[in-house]
């Protein structure tokens, strides 16, 4: 493209604003856009960003860099011996990436017309990139064109880039070379190089939203019931439920509203979504080539949902608690794992299913279904008509997953055969491989001796035993679980953690917890929800567990003593000394029994 305007031409608008008879209308605005900008004039070289600005900036844009890898790979390869190089920008004007003749790109760095130099309209005046940005169209800007006149040695061609999906502008591709060189088709080539990279950002976009989708039919295979929205990465809407918009109402907008900064960082988007509709369930799709967007699910009126955030307790967790549930997870996990089949004991209340479903969720199963049957219920008749069907069987036989039977020794007698055939069935029949879990409060052993409980059956679940302990038997280890149960209150109900004081722990210490750790959660659960102070003391416990509780018959001499000391020292607020002395004790004595029943205290 020839110059439409003379040196002349330019320097008598800049001295006189007189306007050039034969210049382009694009120039002529472009120039009066840089010259209302002040000292425009004058710059040798645009603006430049710092290294690690940069690097921040090339991650920014890491799906535009991608996805233009290969057109400007290519066009730079071609360019080596023609005086030309081919610039890639972010939709600021700045230089992400940069090839072609290597003469040409080493004399660009003398005006910044490299990787770093901001191109903007508005820091350099007219040139291609910042002018095809600010126009959102494609231009060529020659020699005298250009508003600067240290940078009116290059001619350029930039082409915008734009997002296929939402039409925003990502970008621009740009040519250049020293002026007064015949530029020929570059304008035309620029575009076609715009068009490229947008066609590569179109197919890159429909295989995340294909992975995106086979993801969720993985993780959740059958239809909930619930309805759910689907967000890329990019924060891109690619499949909603019927119903989703309905039960969102006026908050859909919010959802879907997520504001550029965060384009891009899918935890960012989540946690935002999050804040937004607070009865949501938001969570990051993630493959193995990282994570792949976002699933927001809108739950049913009346339909259970998981229990103050059950279903995102891991079995790390758990582990972490104390040593004895750290070696009981560890063990758990490498049952699971071989596929043998695991009865899981202990008495109502010391968190089984909380277990079970924590190794559905670390174990070879995790994605797939999680099917819990109530034995109780199962009735023969059903079972003879419909096998399987009845206790959700035919579910997992298509996809495989976890059954988790809960208390199988109360399986009506005439359905146990048919429980047992069933499940022989489903291990031996189903497309993918099923975990059996059993959860019993009761030895099915003695069951078994005493008749109630058929052999086959028995044998069939009992693959491998683990018992959980009662919260009598954890005492030592309280302080540990009331912290592992304010940390569940706080993901659930989003509010500052609470804290106990000393006396309030003993208290807890004291207690004998026959709801286990259910009434040990229920009670934590219920204090975080109504404590405006978050520290809890004696006042704020139940009366039950606030005041000593007068000894039972049947208890032992070692369980008064030690609820006698447990008592001393809540009703001290932790004084060592003063325990002691209600004791009738030394304090070296306190301390000395405090070691035996393996209670916590703070030391000097």
């Amino acid at each position: 493209m020839a110059e439409s305007i003379q040196k002349e031409d330019w320097e008598r608008f800049r001295a006189l604003g007189s306007v050039p008879p034969s210049i382009r209308e694009v120039v002529l605005r472009s120039w009066v856009r840089s010259r209302d900008k002040g000292d425009l004039i004058t710059r040798e070289r645009a603006p430049s960003v710092a290294w690690a600005e940069l690097a921040a900036l090339r991650s920014r844009n890491g799906r535009l860099r991608s996805a233009a890898q290969g057109a400007i790979g290519s066009a730079g390869y071609m360019l080596s011996d023609t005086g030309m190089m081919v610039l890639l920008c972010d939709r600021d004007g700045v230089v992400l990436d940069a090839s072609g003749d290597a003469r040409v790109l080493s004399r660009g760095e003398e005006n910044h017309l490299q990787p770093g130099g901001c191109w903007d309209e508005g820091v350099i005046g007219t040139n291609a990139i910042g002018t095809a940005l600010q126009l959102a169209k494609p231009v060529t800007i020659t020699g005298i064109e250009h508003f600067c006149e240290a940078i009116q040695r290059w001619s350029c061609a930039a082409a915008p880039i734009r997002d296929p999906f939402s039409g925003q502008l990502l970008g621009a591709v740009d040519l250049s070379g020293p002026s007064g060189q015949d530029f020929g088709q570059m304008g035309a080539f620029s575009v076609a190089l715009a068009l490229q990279i947008e066609e590569a950002i179109r197919n890159a976009g429909l295989r995340d939203q294909a992975r995106l989708v086979e993801e969720l039919l993985k993780k959740r295979p059958t239809t909930t019931g619930d309805e759910m929205l689907i967000i890329d990465r990019e924060g891109r809407a690619v499949w909603a439920s019927p119903g989703f918009e309905r039960l969102a109402g006026p908050r859909n907008g919010l959802v879907r509203d997520l504001g550029p900064e965060l384009i891009g960082n899918a935890p960012a988007m989540a946690e935002r979504m999050r804040l937004t509709i607070p009865d949501a369930d938001v969570d990051l799709l993630n493959s193995g080539e990282g994570t792949l967007g976002i699933i927001v699910t809108l739950h049913q009126p009346g339909r259970r949902r998981p229990r103050n955030g059950e279903a995102a307790i891991r079995l790390a967790d758990i582990a972490r608690i104390d040593e004895e549930m750290a070696g009981i997870c560890q063990q758990a996990q490498r049952i699971t794992e071989s596929g043998v089949p695991l009865l899981i004991k202990g008495p109502v209340g010391s968190g089984k299913e909380t277990l079970a479903r924590a190794l559905h969720a670390a174990g070879p199963q995790a994605g797939l279904p999680f099917e819990i049957v109530d034995c109780s219920l199962l009735d023969p008749d059903t079972m003879r008509r419909n096998p399987g069907h009845a206790a959700g069987f035919q579910h997992l036989a298509e996809t495989g997953g976890v059954l988790c039977l809960d208390e199988p020794a109360e399986t009506p007698r005439a359905a146990q055969p048919l429980l047992a055939q069933a499940v022989a069935h489903l291990l031996r029949e189903a497309v993918a491989p099923v975990q059996v879990l059993s959860l019993s409060s009761v030895s099915l052993s003695e069951r078994m001796a005493r008749g109630d409980l058929r052999s086959d059956l028995h044998f069939r679940l009992a693959g491998a035993i683990l018992r959980l302990p009662a919260l009598a038997e954890r005492q030592r280890h309280m302080a540990a679980l009331v912290r592992h149960f304010a940390d569940l209150a706080v993901r659930a109900q989003r509010v500052m953690p609470i804290r106990f004081t000393p006396a309030a722990m003993m208290r807890l210490q004291a207690h004998g917890w026959p709801g286990n750790l259910r009434e040990l959660r229920n009670l934590v659960d219920s204090l975080s929800a109504t404590s405006l102070s978050r520290l809890i003391d004696v006042a704020d416990l139940p009366p039950q567990i606030a005041s000593p509780q007068p000894h039972a018959r049947e208890d032992t001499l070692r369980d008064r003593e030690r609820a006698d000391i447990l008592d001393a020292v809540a009703e001290t607020g932790g004084n060592m000394a003063e325990a002691a002395r209600r004791l009738g004790i030394s304090r070296s004595t306190l301390y000395l029994k405090l070691d035996q029943y393996g209670v916590p205290r703070r030391r000097r």
